[in-house]
C-alpha cells in the first residue's frame, strides 16, 4: 500500500488528489491466482458503494504490475483501537456506534450479492472522523457466482483469520453470509466486553473444549439472545440475515447518536457508570432501614439503667473469654488452621483447626485467667462453639458426564469478589484410572475472569476407554500456596458413565 497523487484527479480539491495504492508486482514472484484475487477483490468493492466501505476507483496494468486505487483515508484500524484500551473495553456509546456503523457496511454487502470472508479488527479502518470503513474484500466472492467444482479450486477464498472464521470455514467449506455473521457476533462481542468471546481460540478448538461465554455487563436478555445465536458453532443456527440480527442486537437510539472522533475513542471511558433504578432503589431501602434500627437502638440505650449496662458488659465479657477458652476464634480473625492443629469438622464456611494453648487470651498484669466454669453469669449455651467466620471460597458446581464427551467441564463459583483471583487444581485418581480414563493434571495455576465470580475448568477424557461401571476421579482446589496445607483444600469427584455397553452396540 502506498501513498500517492492521481494525476486524473488533479482538477479536484487538494485533499481529493491523493489515494492509496494496493500494488501486486506480477511475474514469476506472483501466481496467477494471487492476480486474479486482486482483481476479485476490486471487483467485489467496486460493487458497493457504501459510507462503510472503502471505496475503490481505478483497476489497471503498468508492464508486471498490477494495482489499483481507492480512497485514501487517514486513522487507525479497529485492532489498534482495541489494544489501545486493553485490559478495558470501550465505552458502551462508542461501542454501539461502532456496532452500528460495522453492521450496516456488511449489510449493504450482502443485499448486493457480496460475501466478505475475513472480516476481523485488522480489516476494519477508524479514520479521524470517526467513521468506520470495511477494508480488503481480497476473500470477497459473488454469492449468485456458480461453478463446476473443479473450477472453484482456482479462486476459491481463503478460509479466514482462526480468531474469526467459523467452523465450517475451519473445516474448508466455502463461506457464505453466516460466516460473516459469526465475525460480525466475535467482533461485536469483542467491542462490547473488550475480549474476544473465546480468548481468541479457533472456532473449532472453543466447540470441541465446550468453552461457555460470559454475558457481557448491560445487554438486555434479547440483546445477549442475538448475540449468542450470531456466535453458534452450527450455520443453521445462524441462518438470520443480518438486517434482522442487527435490528434485535442494536437499539434504536444507538442508531442515532453521533460519530465520536478517533482520539476520544482510543481514550477509557470515564463517564461515572450509571446504577438501574432497581439497585438504586435497594440502597435507599437499606439505608432507610439501617437508620430506623440505629435510631431504635439509641432510644433503647438512652432508655437502659446503668446497672444494666453493667450486667450486660459483664456477660458479653464472659462470654468472649469462654469462646476463646474453646478454642473459637473471634470475629475479625481470619485464621483457618493453627500450624500443629488437627483438622476438625466446621460450617461450610470452610474447615477450621482446633487450636493449641497458645490461642489461650493471657491477661496483661500477670494475673490468672477467670475460671470459666465456675462463673455464675454464663448462660447454659455460652460454651456452645460458634460458627467461624466465613472466608472466601470455591465452590464446584455438579459435573454431567455423557459417555460421547471429550472433556469433563467443571464450572466454578466463588462466593466474592476479591484482588487474589488465582487458585491452583489438579486431578486425584480413584476408581477412573489416569491415562485410561482421563488425562490427569500436575498442579496448574487458573484465574478468575477480572470483575466475573464463575470460571471453568476442562480435563480431557480418553475416548477409547472401556468401563463396565460407573468410576470416578477427583479434581481439587486450593488458594495459591495452599495445596500442601492440611484442611485448604476443596474436592469434587468428577463421575463417568459406563462404556462398555456403548461400545459392544458400536
Amino acid at each position: 500500500m502506498f501513498r500517492a497523487r492521481d494525476r486524473f484527479r488533479a482538477m479536484l480539491p487538494e485533499e481529493h488528489q491523493d489515494v492509496a495504492l494496493k500494488i501486486l508486482p506480477a511475474g514469476e514472484a506472483c501466481a496467477e491466482q494471487t492476480i486474479a484475487h486482486l482483481r476479485l477483490e476490486f471487483h467485489c468493492a467496486q460493487l458497493l458503494s457504501h459510507r462503510n466501505i472503502v471505496n475503490v476507483h481505478e483497476l489497471d496494468r503498468d508492464g508486471d504490475i498490477v494495482f489499483f486505487t481507492m480512497e485514501l483515508l487517514e486513522g487507525e484500524t479497529l485492532r489498534s483501537v482495541l489494544e489501545s484500551l486493553r485490559p478495558a473495553a470501550m465505552g458502551r456509546a462508542r461501542a454501539w456506534q461502532l456496532i452500528h456503523q460495522l453492521g450496516a457496511g456488511l449489510m449493504h454487502a450482502h443485499e448486493r450479492g457480496v460475501v466478505h470472508g475475513d472480516l476481523k479488527p485488522q480489516n476494519i479502518f477508524i479514520t479521524r472522523e470517526g467513521e468506520l470503513r470495511i477494508l480488503d474484500f481480497g476473500a470477497a466472492h459473488r454469492v449468485t457466482t456458480v461453478k463446476p467444482q473443479s473450477e472453484r479450486g482456482s479462486y476459491a477464498p481463503t478460509s479466514g483469520t482462526p480468531a474469526y472464521a467459523s467452523c465450517e470455514q475451519l473445516e474448508g467449506r466455502r463461506a457464505d453470509r453466516r460466516d460473516d455473521l459469526y465475525a460480525l457476533a466475535c467482533i461485536c462481542y469483542e467491542l462490547l466486553a473488550g475480549t474476544h468471546p473465546f480468548d481468541s481460540r479457533p472456532a473449532t478448538l472453543a466447540r470441541d473444549y465446550r468453552v461457555s461465554l460470559i454475558r457481557p455487563p448491560g445487554l438486555t436478555g434479547r440483546q445477549w439472545r442475538a448475540l449468542k445465536q450470531g456466535l453458534s458453532w452450527h450455520r443453521a443456527a445462524r441462518s438470520v440475515s443480518v438486517r434482522s440480527w442487527m435490528q434485535r442486537l442494536v437499539h434504536e437510539k444507538a442508531r442515532e447518536h453521533p460519530l465520536t472522533p478517533l482520539q476520544e475513542l482510543t481514550q477509557p471511558d470515564k463517564s461515572p457508570p450509571r446504577i438501574a433504578w432497581r439497585a438504586a432503589a435497594l440502597v435507599l431501602v437499606a439505608s432507610l432501614s439501617s437508620a430506623a434500627i440505629l435510631s431504635q437502638l439509641k432510644s433503647t440505650s438512652e432508655t437502659e439503667t446503668p446497672e444494666a449496662r453493667s450486667a450486660a458488659l459483664k456477660v458479653a465479657q464472659n462470654k468472649e473469654i469462654a469462646g476463646k477458652r474453646i478454642g473459637e476464634p473471634a470475629a475479625d480473625d481470619h485464621v483457618t488452621s493453627a500450624p500443629t492443629g488437627v483438622a476438625t469438622s466446621a460450617p461450610a464456611g470452610g474447615v477450621t483447626s482446633a487450636p493449641t494453648d497458645r490461642d489461650t487470651p493471657v491477661p496483661t498484669d500477670g494475673a490468672a485467667p477467670p475460671d470459666v466454669h465456675a462463673a455464675k453469669d454464663i448462660p447454659e449455651n455460652a460454651l456452645e462453639p460458634r460458627p467461624a467466620p466465613r472466608v472466601p471460597q470455591i465452590s464446584v458446581a455438579p459435573s454431567k458426564v455423557r459417555s460421547d464427551d471429550h472433556f469433563a467441564e467443571i464450572r466454578l463459583h466463588r462466593n466474592a469478589l476479591q484482588k487474589d483471583d488465582s487458585f491452583t487444581w489438579w486431578t486425584e485418581p480413584a476408581t477412573a484410572k489416569p491415562g485410561i480414563d482421563y488425562v490427569p493434571e500436575t498442579v496448574a495455576m487458573q484465574r478468575f475472569p477480572a470483575g466475573y465470580r464463575a470460571t471453568r475448568l476442562y480435563i480431557r477424557l480418553l475416548p477409547q476407554s472401556l468401563r463396565s461401571h460407573r468410576s470416578y476421579f477427583y479434581i481439587a482446589l486450593a488458594r495459591l500456596g495452599a495445596h500442601d496445607t492440611r484442611g485448604m483444600v476443596t474436592r469434587r469427584q468428577i463421575w463417568l458413565p459406563a462404556t462398555s455397553n456403548l461400545q459392544a452396540r458400536r
